[in-house]
């Protein structure tokens, strides 16, 4: 009885310290860190619950540049007809947006779904093998970070065919509930980690800030050991995986079916790195591909910024400065309007790669 209440009393303390955001509202998940559950693969996981209702969505997909290139609030203040949600997770591959998308796909009803448009960011470092991407020491070889989010709490078990769900997913939120105590506990043992880091060497956080990366630039030596990196990442391979390319169809054509919306989003990245990486060339084959295959597709369109690729633009090989972040967001915002909040004509144009460049190659809004 004594845990019982002691249980209680955290959880209650839980609500006053991080209460809950309005339910009905859109989300940005890439402020995970404000709040009790503290990385985005644990937000989206355990806070999806907010994406069951029948507004007209956008739910924003990729890996980090998605989710710091595109800002949901500069987002949703251009997009008055859908409410913007960002799920955009730090190293993802194809199949873990595909597994994110599952997750969402959870907690709606089919009504629902047809409701979603899906903004899916796409570049050359999302297409390896999950094998080969997450071969981490402190993991099962070949799950992602949803994955582990997945079995931390017992919310899902390892079987033979996969995750299987433990807990029904309309229970999600009580499920949710009952673990506050637990999340509020690491949250503050994450936060006393960080101030004695603080003390101890001055820094805080390992995570540059949005100040930190607008100062930024990269020396010839660390672009170098970044072509290293993504060569070592991608497993030392010719071209990208034409096994995520696939799933990256099979997702797209599953959405279409079942009547929800899909805008690919080209992400562009800085000039030296595109014009260095033996992956670029076969990630604009497959695009190519991908395009004329949805291209006429009426809830398909796409989006480029090939312009965007000025070295000094990004903090890192791959990452948006806060300046471009925006012309990013005013972009796809002004795409989702067309798609989402104006009428259409009756014959939808075909998207292809030279449909993409924007009117003006030197404009930056």
């Amino acid at each position: 009885m004594s845990f019982f209440f002691l249980d209680l009393l955290v959880a209650g303390a839980s609500f006053i310290v991080f209460p809950n955001p309005p339910s009905n509202g859109p989300r940005d998940f890439q402020a995970a860190d404000n709040t009790i559950y503290m990385t985005v693969p644990k937000y989206v996981f355990l806070g999806r619950g907010v994406l069951d209702s029948s507004d007209t969505k956008v739910i924003l997909v990729g890996a980090s540049n998605t989710g710091v290139g595109f800002r949901q609030n500069v987002i949703q203040s251009r997009l008055s007809c859908a409410k913007v949600s960002n799920l955009g997770m730090g190293g993802a591959n194809i199949s873990e947006v595909g597994q994110v998308i599952d997750l969402v796909h959870e907690v709606q009803s089919d009504d629902d779904r047809r409701s979603n448009t899906f903004v899916i960011g796409i570049w050359f470092g999302m297409f390896v093998d999950s094998e080969l991407k997450y071969a981490d020491a402190d993991r099962n070889r070949g799950e992602t970070d949803i994955d582990i989010e997945r079995y931390r709490y017992g919310f899902y078990r390892r079987t033979p065919n996969g995750p299987a769900a433990v807990l029904p997913p309309k229970w999600l939120d009580a499920g949710v509930t009952f673990l506050r105590p637990f999340l509020l506990i690491e949250k503050l043992a994450r936060q006393a980690r960080t101030g004695i880091n603080w003390l101890v060497t001055g820094r805080g956080s390992a995570q540059r800030t949005d100040a930190e990366r607008e100062i930024a630039v990269m020396s010839e030596e660390e672009k170098h050991k970044a072509l290293d990196y993504w060569e070592e990442s991608m497993g030392h391979k010719s071209g990208i995986s034409a096994t995520q390319v696939e799933l990256l169809k099979q997702t797209i054509d599953k959405l279409l079916l079942s009547g929800e919306k899909v805008v690919i989003a080209d992400l562009p990245i800085p000039a030296w790195h595109r014009d260095a990486s033996p992956y670029e060339s076969s990630y604009r084959e497959a695009l190519k591909d991908l395009l004329q295959q949805f291209g006429n597709r009426p809830n398909f369109t796409a989006m480029s910024m090939d312009d965007l690729d000025g070295n000094l633009d990004y903090s890192d090989e791959v990452h948006a400065k806060r300046h471009l972040a925006e012309v990013w967001s005013i972009r796809l915002a002004n795409v989702l309007d067309s798609f989402l909040c104006q009428d259409k004509p009756e014959k939808q144009r075909q998207v292809t790669l030279q449909s993409l460049k924007p009117a003006s190659a030197g404009s930056k809004n």
